[in-house]
């Protein structure tokens, strides 16, 4: 005998309406990244901010007052820009924070003897062209801040790869001493490195960019970011363990017989960790999937050791990052998500388009 539940008449009753319905058709997907969670572009960008601030603290620290100024030069023009393509855009301005991290990111990869308009012509190149060009935040194929730095190393080559030393606390550059040897000049010509220059060069206490000096300080803007899940360890340590690898099998006089000193300072010196840290991480210009960011990380590492034992300068982390962001959606197409139930590889969850 059947019970009265299951023989009880139920009215139905349609989840949405029609006009419900209706809306969610002209509901707009907003571009990468999507998220779950409460996280917000405005509140990831916040974050990286907060992530930056050790380093731009550090700036001003080792180099003087006045590079901060170039900081401000290049918030102030992003800022500008973005208001203008917006108005002539006839477009609503979100104030999604991101032109401040493209600005402060450009800046960090400045020479500190940089003079005013190198942040101007940069920042406006990286937010109107490198971005909006190509429909703003989440549609920008490259990094903006990178491309932006590759427009002034194109027109001041010279004044771009400046080296400048630091005379902290707080104090203007000197002329007399921005000559002297970085680690890596002095790896590239065979040279070895100290401990203590070693660790002037994990406190920040040598020449450089504005924003690469201190591998300290990175590192703190690293344990922001990873706590706040707004990277993952995958690109960083990928990218970073690759040039320490290659260092190690080919900065000796014979195969697999570098020095320790030679290791470190690889992955210490010039612009490998804040590359890997804030440059390599970009959302929208790196793979989506977990196979894609090891390959794209590890063929970062690889053209950055590539640059500095044959490039024309000691560095090369720049145009690495630049060539794989080109790259990106080749790895995107061949290492694509499994779907559920698919047959392919299921420790990183990838087919492998053929």
């Amino acid at each position: 005998m059947p019970n009265q539940e299951s023989t009880k008449e139920y009215e139905y009753i349609p989840s949405k309406s029609a006009q419900e319905f209706a809306q969610l058709q002209d509901t707009v997907v907003e571009a990468s990244p999507h998220l779950r969670g409460d996280q917000t572009t405005r509140k990831i960008m916040l974050w990286v901010i907060i992530a930056l601030v050790p380093s731009f603290i550090g700036a001003g620290y080792y180099f003087g007052f006045r590079v901060w100024g170039l900081f401000f030069l290049a918030i102030a023009t992003g800022q500008l820009c973005e208001i203008l393509w917006f108005k002539l855009r006839n477009r609503t301005l979100t104030w999604d924070l991101s032109v401040v991290v493209t600005a402060m990111l450009l800046t960090m990869n400045l020479p500190p003897s940089a003079p005013w308009y190198f942040p101007v012509i940069g920042t406006a190149f990286a937010v109107i062209v490198v971005k909006e060009f190509f429909g703003g935040i989440g549609f920008n194929f490259i990094n903006p801040a990178l491309g932006g730095r590759a427009l002034l190393v194109a027109l001041f080559f010279t004044e771009m790869f400046k080296i400048s030393w630091p005379n902290p606390p707080f104090d203007r550059i000197s002329p007399d001493i921005v000559t002297s040897a970085t680690p890596l000049a002095i790896l590239k010509e065979g040279g070895l490195l100290s401990n203590q220059q070693l660790l002037d060069a994990f406190v920040g206490n040598i020449g450089g960019r504005l924003g690469e000096t201190s591998s300290i300080l990175i590192l703190i803007g690293a344990a922001i970011l990873l706590l706040k899940k707004i990277i993952h360890l995958r690109i960083p340590l990928t990218m970073l363990g690759t040039i320490g690898l290659l260092a190690f099998i080919f900065g000796g006089n014979s195969l697999f017989s570098a020095d320790y000193s030679v290791v470190i300072g690889h992955v210490i010196g010039g612009g490998a960790m804040f590359g890997a840290v804030f440059m390599a991480t970009d959302y929208s210009s790196t793979p989506s999937t977990r196979a894609g960011e090891y390959l794209f990380a590890a063929a970062c590492g690889i053209l950055v050791m590539i640059f500095r034992f044959y490039g024309l300068t000691n560095e090369g982390v720049s145009y690495s990052i630049l060539i794989m962001n080109c790259l990106t959606p080749l790895i995107d197409y061949l290492l694509r998500n499994r779907v559920l139930g698919e047959p392919g590889n299921k420790f990183l969850n990838i087919k492998l388009n053929k």
